[in-house]
């Protein structure tokens, strides 16, 4: 019973490291997206001042 539990506890614990991970991935993406766009979107809007 302790060895069962002990088990479940280490999966469990590797499948919520697992799931952090991926959401960490996901939300640094969203951002790096975000920032790419703001600065796309700085340039050109410069650019058109420039002319």
């Amino acid at each position: 019973m302790k060895r069962s539990l002990l088990r479940l506890a280490g999966i469990t614990a590797s499948v919520i490291g697992i799931a952090a991970t991926l959401i960490s991935d996901w939300v640094d993406e969203k951002k790096m997206e975000e920032k790419v766009e703001r600065k796309v979107n700085e340039a050109f809007d410069k650019r058109e001042k420039e002319s």
